[in-house]
């Protein structure tokens, strides 16, 4: 069978960092090349989560797994279709990205390779999130959504 005949079965390329680094704007600009959905993980937080990120109280892995579980059917929805998306999505902890990996039906634990959820991790300078932040929060309102991790690198 000719690789054009092949059957596309898509692939999510998840933007992750941390909050300030781009990941967003990122995803934004790689959806519209590649002509593919977009998701943004904060758009799935739910109301309780956003209440306490609005109040500056950091989430716990109690709060985090139910909202990265509905991000995770999000992306297996779309890969399942034979759909591509980009994702925005902090995703600083292994255990995380595991949760966003079984977007794809077919992985099994320990397969990157194989798996068609991928991470690329942005980096940026202190100084340069801290003034995106800072400009988020007298535009739109406070954005502080993964303030609660300051400091925070991937693990």
């Amino acid at each position: 069978m000719a690789g054009s005949d092949l059957p596309h079965t898509g692939l999510a390329i998840v933007i992750m960092g941390v909050s300030g680094c781009g990941k967003s704007t990122v995803a934004a600009m790689l959806a519209a090349a590649l002509g593919c959905n977009f998701v943004e993980a904060d758009d799935y937080h739910s109301q309780a989560n956003k209440a306490k990120m609005s109040k500056g109280i950091p989430l716990t892995d109690a709060d985090r797994v139910p909202w990265l579980e509905s991000l995770r059917d999000a992306i297996r929805e779309l890969l399942d279709r034979g759909e591509d998306v980009a994702v925005s999505c902090s995703a600083l902890q292994l255990k995380y990205r595991e949760i966003l990996r079984e977007g794809d039906s077919n992985y099994k634990a320990g397969c990157y390779g194989t798996c068609r959820v991928k991470f690329v991790c942005l980096e940026a300078s202190a100084e340069l999130i801290a003034d995106r932040v800072r400009t988020e929060e007298e535009g739109e309102g406070s954005r502080a959504l993964h303030a609660c991790e300051p400091g925070a690198k991937p693990a």
